[in-house]
């Protein structure tokens, strides 16, 4: 008999000592913030409660809450009452796999009557504007995709057009443009042919006279001048024949400057070349207008005292 109860004492402690560790391993907290969907501020005295077996029910002072759970699959659910009537709710699924601690905050969303949902006007509502949605995307009227494309086409075609128009002015802007150039280069080169002078006759006569300057040194070139037929006297020519613009544009630049000038300066006060400035100084030291004077590398040209 003792030998009995002593080995049912053993059974029982057994028994007690493997519960323990069951009930205890694997047990899981789940904890977390409730939150206004709105403002996202906390929501006091919410109702929070899981489908265990048997089900679990807190109150949430503070807008906070914490559980334990065994591993499983549960279904939270979160409730807000006014005045003994349902104003926001929210549902969370979760799944626990082993121990740990587990955050799940909560955002309570606006819980409408039961009654306004199962209103038959809302649902008729409803079933209409679905079957409307439900046509319009099995397939319009073949005749509005008709009317589109050739909307479509139409404003391809007035686009084309409106560019190959604006192209065609364009070019016809252009071809117009250029004619006043061209104009302009011709009267410019037949007015460079009428100024242009020989260049080859005008620089050997140059280069003649002033090798022969330099032949010479210093003296004037009144010498070569003597062998010409003696010109006539300034007053027959100006007061008979007058003087070419351009030699007396030369005479009256050499008297504005005192009756003497380098013919480096007098080159550069005129327009002409220097050839040709050259050669105008020769005609009017030819005409006995003016003398030149070989002075280093240049020529000095002034006009005689009885002709100023």
């Amino acid at each position: 008999m003792i030998r009995t109860l002593f080995v049912f004492s053993v059974c029982i402690l057994a028994c007690l000592f493997s519960a323990v560790p069951v009930s205890a391993e694997g047990t899981a907290t789940i904890h977390g913030a409730i939150y206004e969907w709105d403002t996202f501020q906390l929501m006091e005295n919410v109702i929070i409660e899981v489908n265990t077996t048997p089900p679990q029910s807190i109150v949430a002072k503070y807008g906070v809450y914490s559980m334990n759970l065994a591993p499983g699959e549960y279904m939270i659910t979160a409730s807000y009452y006014e005045n003994n009537t349902l104003t926001a709710s929210t549902q969370e699924t979760i799944t626990i796999s082993d121990d740990g601690d587990y955050i799940i905050d909560l955002i309570l969303l606006p819980s409408y009557d039961s009654d306004l949902t199962e209103d038959s006007d809302l649902l008729n509502i409803t079933t209409s504007l679905e079957a409307d949605s439900e046509a319009i995307e099995n397939g319009a009227d073949d005749s509005t995709l008709y009317y589109v494309a050739g909307l479509i086409i139409l404003l391809m075609a007035g686009t084309g057009l409106y560019l190959f128009s604006k192209k065609n002015g364009k070019n016809e802007a252009d071809e117009g443009g250029q004619i006043p150039p061209v104009a302009d280069d011709v009267a410019k080169l037949a007015d460079m042919e009428t100024k242009v002078e020989p260049p080859v006759v005008v620089s050997d006569e140059t280069d003649e006279t002033e090798e022969s300057e330099g032949a010479e040194g210093s003296k004037p070139e009144v010498s070569e001048v003597s062998d010409m037929p003696e010109a006539p006297k300034v007053s027959e020519v100006e007061g008979k024949v007058p003087l070419p613009s351009d030699l007396q544009e030369v005479l009256d630049i050499i008297r504005s400057s005192g009756g003497r000038i380098t013919q480096k300066d007098l080159r550069a006060k005129l327009s002409y070349s220097e050839a040709k400035v050259s050669l105008i100084v020769s005609d009017l030291e030819n005409r006995g207008l003016v003398e030149k004077f070989k002075k280093g590398r240049g020529n000095i040209i002034i006009i005689p005292d009885d002709h100023r």
